[in-house]
């Protein structure tokens, strides 16, 4: 789909629901507050759902919007073209509804991340040594094999390209704590030589412990 195209389906989209929420006023029982169920109409033209209008005909017939007294029980009908409407604006909400939750999903499940070797299952681990992330049976080398246990597994990563070095094209597996980046091995060996460094694990844990310990102090009153 081409960007103007995809621009005028989405202004389309976003009108529409504009003027969804625009008409639902105009289709709420002002008794209730929900939009109308069986909608009467009564002699001074206002509208109410029909069991919300006989509950409020306890002592008096009145007209609950606007006050007007009638002498005697108002014959009650039903607003046919009123119903219509809403019963069109509920097919139209519940489409918009289960359009959104339809893209929630979709953008779930861009999220996950899948093996590199069979495309299909969710990775269980990236190996930040092969630059790949693995299913639970294509990881099985990794964990069986001598050859890989030097390797270095650590939790799905979505985008690997974010751990490789700008400068020297390595595998950033370190973190520096004075200067608060991630660096790769000739990054310590050069600009960042004598730094104080952890494992970028390390630093996370470091942090998510002193947001626990911050949320934990109540401020002072």
């Amino acid at each position: 789909m081409s960007v103007y195209k995809h621009l005028v389906v989405m202004a389309d989209v976003e009108e529409s629901q504009f003027s969804l929420l625009s008409l639902e006023d105009d289709l709420t029982c002002s008794i209730c507050l929900s939009t109308f169920v069986c909608p009467v109409t009564i002699p001074c033209g206002h509208n109410f759902c029909q069991d919300c209008l006989l509950v409020s005909w306890k002592d008096s017939y009145s007209c609950p919007q606007c006050r007007t007294i009638f002498a005697t029980k108002p014959e009650l009908k039903k607003n046919t073209v009123l119903s219509t409407v809403v019963e069109t604006f509920r097919e139209r909400t519940n489409k918009s509804e289960a359009s959104l939750l339809g893209e929630e999903k979709q953008a779930e499940k861009k999220d996950v991340i899948r093996c590199d070797t069979c495309m299909e299952t969710e990775a269980s681990q990236t190996c930040l040594t092969c630059m790949a992330s693995f299913c639970d049976e294509h990881l099985r080398p990794h964990r069986e094999n001598p050859i890989f246990r030097l390797h270095q597994l650590s939790e799905p990563v979505g985008d690997l390209s974010e751990r490789i070095c700008p400068d020297h094209h390595k595998l950033m597996e370190l973190f520096c704590s004075q200067h608060g980046r991630p660096i790769c091995s000739l990054c310590l060996q050069q600009v960042h030589k004598g730094c104080t460094f952890v494992s970028p694990e390390e630093q996370r844990n470091q942090k998510e412990v002193s947001v626990c310990q911050c949320s934990r102090i109540s401020p002072r009153t």
